[in-house]
């Protein structure tokens, strides 16, 4: 009987099989080397990509901070301004406004009744006088309540006083000064006007 020795034949199809395995598990390799080197390339562009936008944004970002600089800047002028043209203005209303006073005052003061004298503080005027009674006083007061530029008149002390064998009453009053009206002229509702 003829013996085959069929050990090289399994030897040779395990040496291919082998052989297949390998190509394949080494194609396998090369294709995942691929797709990672690909996916690297993907992502590196993805992130140059990210990073030329966040560049962009910071640029854009440091053009409107200095745009915003510059609109506090202005703001800042412009209430700088404003605060100059208001104290303008107050100037040119109180530039008239004590002239019209005193006018206003001594158009409203009582015979028997003489003013020694005025501070203006604030928005307070404090006067000072004499009279010969006290009828001339409340006279006065009533007459510099009704003014368009006095307000909350008020007797804050009264003493009576000999004087060259006289009897006086020393006086003082305050009174609020209107600053709306002390600027404006006073209303010609009792000037006559030309017919």
């Amino acid at each position: 009987m003829i013996r085959i020795n069929l050990l090289p034949v399994r030897e040779t199809r395990r040496a291919a099989v082998l052989r297949q395995q390998g190509l394949m598990l080494t194609s396998a390799l090369a294709l995942a080397v691929v797709v990672c080197i690909g996916m690297q390339l993907w992502v590196s562009s993805g992130v140059s990509g990210e990073r030329e936008r966040v560049a962009q944004s910071q640029a854009e970002r440091a053009r409107l901070a200095e745009t915003l600089n510059r609109i506090d800047v202005f703001q800042a002028e412009e209430k700088e301004i404003s605060r100059k043209l208001e104290v303008i203005e107050t100037l040119e209303r109180l530039r008239v406004g004590p002239v019209r006073l005193m006018d206003e005052i001594a158009a409203r003061i009582p015979e028997r009744l003489w003013l020694i004298r005025m501070k203006l503080t604030q928005s307070v005027l404090r006067i000072d006088g004499i009279s010969l009674d006290n009828e001339a006083i409340a006279a006065f007061m009533t007459s510099l309540e009704e003014s368009e530029y006095l307000g909350a008149v008020e007797l804050k002390s009264t003493r009576l006083k000999l004087e060259d064998d006289v009897k006086i009453n020393a006086f003082t009053l305050e009174a609020q000064l209107q600053t709306k009206s002390a600027g404006q002229a006073p209303s010609d509702a009792g000037a006559d006007s030309p017919a």
